[in-house]
């Protein structure tokens, strides 16, 4: 099979880091790969430990930009014609591309089929009517630019055939799960290139949350977690760049360590460093953050809605991310009990077992793509 894998509008979140554990996996199997790279995609790999049966194309710019859309679009186009791929994978959608061949798109946007969330609900007036037009602006790009869709659970594959008027045989369901640079053990090792030391802590307990700023993320509620709770010993450690920290957090506060955005290998690092994970999320499709910290035995912390207890089950504290004096309670009861936290991480890595493995997801990604060309193909003749 000749695949041509699209991470050309790949810049940030758990779709970049999807991306990036895609194409570590499927070094394992025999097909011929050719991989447009987004700068941010590029920066993380390391093309040199790629065999022969791989081709890279470097794409500057994103597609999702209306002031490079078409100069990307031209040169995606010109290099699928080159390439006369049997299908094309788009880990992560929309595209705003639409390729000739066969198209397999990813997404995990729950903005789109979850247009009732509370995640709304902490938006302005005027910020919420964007979202609802950028969310119509998305639907119109993934009905144009594609006929197939993989999304990560069977509530997504069925709100997202509602909402694009689909039939629900077109979307394939391939769970999340943590990447493989969670089980090298080199990456825990304080010599490792990719280590990244946190400030040194005796009694404070850490609570950790690698994500990039969204509305939904519902981070300004540390703010007030902070503000009511200041007398805990508590720290936050944050990823966010120093733009989008200083608007979240305009007063310094020593009880936040933001480290800044992170490469994937040194996720495992900070995990180790810290606590527990703290998601006060609004709206998730499936969180890598939740399998993450699983694996790396850290008790999570996080909302009351039907992403996170499908996922994490009897494995997490549950808060209502809209309610402060419940979110405080919550964080007292995990800090206080060792035998809580004992037992969430104990429950966590029994979870585990349910999950895909970086590997099998990369091997069904791979499968779905060639299920595709051959009811294609057979369609045809």
């Amino acid at each position: 099979m000749k695949l041509l894998i699209n991470t050309s509008n790949l810049y940030v979140g758990g779709s970049l880091q999807i991306a990036l554990s895609f194409l570590n996996e499927i070094k394992k199997h025999d097909n011929e790969y050719h991989i447009f790279l987004s700068l941010a995609v590029k920066k993380q790999i390391d093309v040199k430990s790629f065999s022969n049966n791989f081709r890279f194309y470097t794409i500057n710019k994103t597609p999702a930009s209306l002031k490079t859309r078409l100069m990307i679009v031209k040169q995606l186009t010109n290099l699928e014609e080159s390439i006369n791929p049997d299908i094309v994978f788009t880990v992560a959608g929309p595209s705003y591309w639409k390729p000739k061949s066969r198209h397999l798109l990813g997404f995990n946007d729950g903005w789109v089929y979850n247009p009732k969330s509370t995640a709304y609900l902490k938006l302005s007036f005027f910020e919420r009517l964007k979202m609802i037009l950028h969310v119509e602006y998305k639907k119109y790009y993934l009905l144009r630019d594609s006929s197939y869709y993989v999304i990560e659970t069977k509530d997504a594959q069925e709100k997202l055939a509602k909402v694009l008027n689909i039939n629900d045989s077109k979307i394939y369901v391939v769970g999340n799960t943590y990447s493989s640079v969670f089980e090298n053990i080199e990456l825990l090792n304080s010599q490792n290139e990719d280590y990244i030391k946190l400030p040194a802590k005796t009694t404070t307990f850490r609570f950790l949350y690698i994500t990039h700023n969204h509305p939904s993320k519902n981070l300004s509620i540390i703010n007030d977690i902070l503000n009511r709770a200041d007398n805990l010993d508590i720290e936050f450690v944050l990823t966010l760049d120093s733009k989008n920290y200083e608007k979240l957090f305009p007063i310094p506060n020593n009880k936040i360590i933001n480290i800044g955005p992170i490469p994937q290998k040194s996720c495992p690092s900070v995990y180790s460093q810290c606590d527990a994970l703290f998601a006060p999320t609004l709206l998730e499709t499936f969180s890598a953050a939740y399998p993450e910290s699983m694996k790396m035995e850290c008790p999570i912390l996080t909302s009351n809605r039907s992403f996170a207890t499908d996922i994490c089950k009897d494995a997490a504290i549950y808060f209502n991310p809209l309610d402060i004096n419940d979110i405080v309670e919550k964080i007292k009861l995990i800090i206080s009990s060792s035998e809580l936290q004992e037992d969430l991480i104990v429950k966590g890595k029994n979870m585990l077992h349910s999950f895909e493995s970086a590997e099998s997801r990369a091997t069904k990604y791979l499968d779905i793509c060639a299920e595709i060309v051959k009811d294609e193909y057979n369609e045809s003749n």
